[in-house]
């Protein structure tokens, strides 16, 4: 570990302590009045939960090799790092928690889990949640069929088949924007499954998932929309009552993990695939 890193990971673990710390001097002196909440709130309340708890739950859904069940049976993968680095840095248990995209919103608010990783940040649920600085920015692709002769968006929309893609992503409006009759599914692999068994001409979702598949599966390409038709940031979320010192270590243990390379490290070694080296992956 370099110099540099050293001394995000000291600052980083200074904050924690320090917000976790106001926390409690803010109650201590609050008492039981209205204006112990908000002393609270100021001083980094989500902080102090998660270390009363003993426990940092993250919300985790299947898009491999980004998120994905891992060899212990457990769900995970290189998007979660700068998480499994905060909660060590913390001394709280990292624990993963599966869930559905459609339900990583209501999962926030139910207080299934305290973060959801790999999710987009988008209009819609920002009005429920909050959401961290960007961990990764993808482009969105189209898996068909290597022998469907489909090369560009207007083959496959010319096809006047479903596309299949997963219930409550953020790139589903714009598929249905398309004009296209959608398929929706549990899941990315699923919708990569209903592709593959014909019952939809193609499946669309983020690029990294998109390329894992193909490289499992010699029989599937990639379609790249030219121009992009959907680029965006993926973030965590988390809830919409978050305050801002708590939300700024979030914001750090990403930055950190950017900083010291241990981010792209671990992107580079779950083979995170990016337009630039598709490669052979890409329908011809």
């Amino acid at each position: 570990m370099s110099k540099t890193s050293k001394i995000i990971l000291a600052v980083l673990g200074v904050i924690v302590l320090a917000i976790a710390g106001g926390f409690l001097g803010a109650t201590m002196k609050g008492g039981g009045g209205g204006g112990s909440s908000s002393a609270a709130s100021d001083n980094g309340a989500w902080i102090a939960k998660i270390k009363k708890q003993g426990e940092l739950r993250v919300g985790i859904a299947s898009a491999p090799p980004m998120t994905a069940e891992q060899p212990d049976g457990t769900m995970g993968g290189p998007n979660v790092l700068p998480l499994q680095k905060l909660a060590e840095q913390m001394g709280v248990k990292f624990t993963p928690v599966a869930a559905e995209w459609s339900k990583m919103v209501s999962g926030l608010q139910a207080d299934r889990f305290d973060v959801a990783a790999y999710l987009d940040s988008t209009s819609e649920r920002s009005l429920a949640i909050q959401f961290t600085d960007p961990v990764y920015t993808y482009e969105g692709a189209f898996i068909v069929r290597a022998d469907s002769g489909l090369k560009t968006v207007d083959d496959i929309l010319a096809a006047k088949k479903p596309i299949a893609l997963a219930s409550g992503t953020s790139y589903e409006p714009a598929i249905k924007g398309l004009g296209a009759e959608l398929m929706t599914t549990e899941s990315i692999p699923n919708a990569i499954t209903a592709m593959g068994a014909n019952r939809a001409v193609a499946a669309f979702a983020d690029l990294p998932t998109l390329a894992d598949a193909a490289q499992k599966d010699p029989s599937l390409k990639i379609v790249v929309p030219d121009p992009a038709i959907f680029v965006q940031d993926s973030n965590y979320g988390v809830n919409a009552d978050i305050d801002a010192r708590s939300l700024q270590v979030l914001n750090i243990a990403i930055q950190s993990a950017k900083n010291d390379g241990s981010l792209q490290r671990a992107f580079d070694e779950a083979g995170i695939v990016t337009v630039d080296t598709l490669g052979d992956l890409r329908m011809k």
